[in-house]
């Protein structure tokens, strides 16, 4: 259901990604590149490419999708900080790709909020190709030879976390995941990149990010926006899916006291998840 609502329904060819990784800054212990590829042909993903320094890998591979922040991929404030949560698991001994949204930063070649009613009578649209653009940045990560292949994660807040719960859904290659502020049982994502027709018909976010079961999976909450009830509603729901799988301690939550945010401590609580499922 998700992937027919995205346009991935049968999934595109995937044409080579032609990826370019350039411009190599070292900062003492984690380095950061630029990179390019191509999703569809012609169309380029951007980003930026982690890496540890001196450790020996390979390493796990996570996808760090941004959200709405109002710098992308840049932003770093209080609030949230995409390079500090890149830079902190490239330091822990990941390598990590966080690369832009459409419509931010180096992705101009479409609006943001693509909504084309032709298009559309095909399945395209910004959620789709948001979706398509993290299946080939999980193709991306796994063709880097310092990264193992069976130790892929994805993290991200906002519409980041929507992103996180919709790939997870739907590529099973994510072995670990951590949405952050986005599974909420009554708001579904105020964007057409988290919106698509027959997306949610007889279902919701709890149970889409549920797909994830038996995959570990941490749900970070805020105590200051439509996430406030996750312990008390959302988790005991995800949860008892991964019961049915005998897999409750895969599974688990923890509140921030603060707004809508992937703050320190948030990031903090998603480091020591990713730590324990993906470096032992």
């Amino acid at each position: 259901q998700v992937r027919v609502s995205a346009g991935l329904w049968p999934m595109p060819e995937k044409g080579p990604l032609r990826a370019q990784v350039f411009g190599r800054i070292e900062r003492g212990d984690y380095s950061v590149e630029k990179v390019h590829f191509e999703s569809h042909p012609g169309f380029l993903v951007t980003g930026n490419l982690y890496r540890p320094l001196g450790k020996t890998g390979p390493f796990p591979g996570v996808l760090s999708p941004h959200g709405h922040w109002a710098y992308g991929r840049l932003e770093n404030g209080a609030d949230g900080s995409i390079p500090a949560r890149c830079i902190s698991l490239a330091r822990q001994g990941h390598v990590v790709f966080s690369h832009d949204m459409v419509g931010y930063n180096d992705s101009r070649q479409v609006d943001h909020r693509l909504m084309d009613p032709r298009l559309a009578q095909w399945g395209i649209g910004s959620l789709g190709l948001h979706l398509w653009n993290s299946i080939r940045a999980l193709d991306f990560l796994e063709s880097l030879p310092d990264v193992d292949r069976e130790r892929l994660a994805c993290t991200g807040a906002s519409g980041g976390g929507t992103q996180t719960f919709l790939l997870s859904a739907v590529d099973d290659r994510v072995r670990v995941t951590a949405p952050v502020n986005m599974i909420s049982h009554f708001m579904q994502g105020g964007d057409v990149c988290e919106n698509a027709p027959n997306l949610r018909i007889d279902t919701d976010n709890v149970e889409i990010a549920a797909l994830a079961a038996p995959r570990p999976m941490l749900m970070v909450s805020a105590a200051g926006d439509w996430t406030r009830d996750t312990p008390r509603v959302e988790f005991p729901a995800v949860r008892g899916v991964y019961e049915l799988l005998g897999a409750a301690g895969r599974v688990a939550t923890v509140q921030v006291i603060a707004d809508h945010n992937y703050n320190q401590a948030s990031r903090e609580a998603v480091y020591g998840w990713f730590s324990k499922w993906l470096l032992g």
